[in-house]
């Protein structure tokens, strides 16, 4: 007997379960929009151009701190620094090749145009059309070779 019988049957109440279900609704997951994209960018591109310039100063204090003390220690976190630094402008480069490749992306989706011509007109002026066609080629060719 589980607890809920026990208490009921304590209290002298009924006890009865109700099932309730529930029904799960699925959203399609959005796709970022461009803009999203950009701001994104904008901001990781800013944060890691400040990043960078802070370390060029905090490189540069550290550096004069090295030399004044000639302590080991100085000169590893000098290291490191630059260390940090170089990555930071590894990182930049990579953010900026990435968004190059999504714009290719986006802009290799737009560049299939189908273009269709429509001929409206009776047979026999199209037959009159096409053997001007070829007469005005013949002429061309003719003159192309005697240059």
């Amino acid at each position: 007997m589980n607890p809920e019988e026990r208490i009921s049957k304590i209290l002298d109440v009924e006890y009865t379960v109700e099932k309730q279900e529930q029904e799960i609704i699925e959203k399609p997951v959005k796709e970022e929009s461009r803009d999203h994209v950009d701001s994104d960018y904008d901001l990781v591109r800013k944060n890691l151009k400040n990043l960078i310039k802070q370390s060029e100063a905090a490189i540069e204090g550290i550096l004069d701190v090295a030399s004044e003390s000639e302590s080991p220690r100085a000169y590893e976190v000098v290291s490191q620094l630059i260390h940090s630094s170089l990555d930071a402008n590894g990182k930049l480069l990579e953010i900026h090749k990435k968004m190059k490749d999504l714009k290719k992306e986006d802009d290799s989706k737009v560049t299939s145009i189908t273009n269709n011509s429509l001929y409206v007109g009776s047979t026999a002026e199209l037959q009159k059309f096409l053997l001007e066609r070829r007469k005005q080629q013949a002429l061309e060719d003719k003159n192309a070779t005697k240059e």
